[in-house]
């Protein structure tokens, strides 16, 4: 059976889709034909995509071991440096890597386009360039509003002309490269505890080849940014018990 997977994006609660899919793995759900990740989800999915999930787990269970969770604020984005120097340390183990799809998005003249890369395409330099990009959140230290309102206005003053940003910002379930694509099944590991499939994908799919896993807990705003030991140690044994008890027919 063909399996794909998306990952969606939601910075810190990344621990919580860790979590599923170490779960996954344990269940010998480890096979994915092609695999999308936006934001966090890009991250996340370099570690399935270089055959490293035991260096997933322990990056989120021990988070203040690997990453740095004061958060800097560098040229008007959330610094994810060290998250990308997590990632450029780790060797692929495979040489049959699946098709992985990230996204992020390109301004130019004050407007956001979507751009798409399949990371198995690219060398591992540009691959993780691909993915900082993906998971690179704008944030203004003189702004007064909401993360998206702030951002919308910022955007269109011309702020972030020239930038590539996070993807999430424009698409945050990276869903069209999997459904053009010969697959089975596709898992969507989403951060929203009542996330359903928009209409536009409704529309060009079969919803029952389309296995949603949500969150028991009703994440908060700020959850995104909550890059703390306890916190994500906590998320991600709850994705684990979420993925164990799944109950998926393959």
């Amino acid at each position: 059976m063909n399996i794909g997977l998306c990952l969606c994006g939601g910075g810190a609660k990344g621990a919580y889709q860790a979590g599923v899919i170490k779960a996954l793995y344990d269940r010998g759900i480890n096979k994915f034909n092609a695999i999308s990740g936006t934001s966090i989800g890009a991250v996340n999915g370099y570690f399935i995509f270089t055959n490293n999930v035991e260096k997933l787990e322990e990056m989120w269970t021990d988070i203040d071991a690997h990453i740095e969770h004061s958060i800097k604020i560098v040229d008007k984005t959330v610094d994810n440096s060290s998250i990308i120097e997590v990632l450029s340390n780790i060797d692929y183990k495979s040489t049959a890597n699946p098709d992985f799809y990230v996204n992020y998005i390109n301004i130019e003249n004050k407007l956001p386009k979507e751009k798409i890369v399949n990371i198995s395409e690219l060398n591992k330099e540009e691959g993780l360039k691909s993915i900082k990009y993906s998971s690179l959140l704008p944030f203004n230290p003189q702004g007064t509003m909401g993360l998206h309102n702030q951002f919308m206005k910022d955007l269109s003053e011309g702020l972030y002309n020239g930038y590539n940003l996070d993807g999430g910002l424009v698409n945050n379930t990276l869903l069209n490269p999997l459904l053009n694509q010969k697959l089975d099944k596709i898992i969507v590991i989403s951060m929203k505890h009542d996330y359903t499939l928009p209409d536009e994908i409704k529309n060009i799919c079969n919803e029952d080849n389309i296995i949603i896993v949500r969150p028991k807990t009703v994440f908060d705003k700020d959850d995104t940014l909550r890059f703390e030991k306890e916190f994500c140690k906590q998320i991600y044994y709850e994705g684990y018990e979420i993925g164990k008890n799944l109950n998926i027919s393959m």
